[in-house]
């Protein structure tokens, strides 16, 4: 269905406002719509509900915060929904980036997804700091020749403060998201060919039999079970989480990376020389004569082409679970 952005935002706050404050709500919705006006559906309205959804979690305690040194902060979710979680430690690790040139931000003992990752490489872009970030959640990815759900997702993001706009880029080491199969199975769809298993091993396009075995990594070898499991150490081990099975209850672990680019070398100059890079890399040669995609371009093209059509089509059938939310 067509909706007006105006109107979208609007049933998403209302939403939202029946479980968190103002300030959380004007924050997460935010967020949500970045990943729907993106582009990035899985990331988008659909995180407000189905299983592990923001609105269908419940929520009690407030997060903390534990200082570790200058450099570093551990935050304590308990059990708040990851969006809200990454958004308190985008804001965190940009405070100590800027007052000491680096900082780390681990998160613990959240529950529902993250977000859309370059939502957040964006925001630290723009305050001329580098980013990288790092998410580890439900069991649901087999490493390479496993059948068994063992990583997570276990996306990795990277943001570059540039002239004119950050370069950024987000990707998940699975070939397909958790939430992608989740709305497929709400929305009656088959999922794609050669990215999911169900619990014999067998390639299904059956969002259900896929629930009950593994997703694949995105190149279904060592290479994408290799770099899952670094970043399985890096979110969920590292910052007190849970991982491959153990510490399950310490909840699904994020770790958020800033740096200035004055620790070696001048910003002004390395955003110039990041624009002359991503301006040879596009004008470089191609076999049928179209310029080079960079990874991330669209991502921002969509959600600017978006707010400037000032309407959107989004999915009818979740619409009606938000709005049916509201009226409870």
């Amino acid at each position: 269905m067509k909706i007006k952005v105006k109107e979208l935002k609007c049933i998403v706050k209302k939403a939202l406002l029946k479980k968190f404050n103002k300030t959380e709500t004007d924050l997460i919705t935010d967020t949500i719509l970045f990943g729907e006006l993106s582009g990035k559906i899985s990331h988008g309205i659909g995180l407000l509900v189905g299983e592990k959804g923001v609105l269908t979690q419940e929520y009690s305690k407030k997060v903390s915060f534990i200082n570790k040194s200058k450099f570093s902060i551990i935050i304590e979710a308990n059990n708040n929904p990851g969006i809200l979680v990454n958004l308190l430690a985008m804001d965190k690790v940009i405070g100590l980036a800027k007052k000491n040139s680096f900082g780390i931000v681990g998160t613990k003992g959240s529950f529902t997804s993250s977000g859309c990752l370059s939502y957040f490489l964006e925001k630290i872009a723009q305050k001329n700091l580098i980013s990288i970030i790092m998410t580890r959640a439900i069991k649901s990815t087999a490493p390479h020749n496993g059948i068994e759900p063992i990583f997570s997702t276990n996306p990795i993001a990277i943001g570059m403060p540039a002239n004119p706009c950050p370069v950024i880029f987000d990707m998940s080491t699975s070939a397909i998201s958790v939430r992608a199969i989740s709305n497929a199975k709400i929305l009656g769809q088959r999922i794609p060919q050669n990215v999911a298993i169900d619990n014999k091993g067998n390639i299904t396009t059956d969002p259900q039999e896929a629930s009950k075995g593994a997703m694949l990594t995105f190149d279904r070898s060592y290479k994408g079970s290799g770099l899952a499991m670094m970043i399985e150490i890096f979110a969920g081990l590292w910052t007190g989480a849970g991982f491959v099975g153990h510490n399950e209850n310490n909840g699904w672990g994020n770790i958020f990376m800033a740096f200035s680019p004055d620790l070696l070398m001048e910003t002004g100059e390395f955003k110039e020389n990041i624009k002359l890079l991503i301006k040879t890399i596009k004008n470089s040669k191609t076999k049928d004569g179209k310029k080079v995609r960079i990874a991330g371009e669209n991502t921002i093209r969509n959600r600017n082409k978006n707010l400037k059509k000032g309407e959107i089509i989004v999915s009818r059938e979740i619409i009606r679970q938000v709005q049916s939310f509201i009226k409870n």
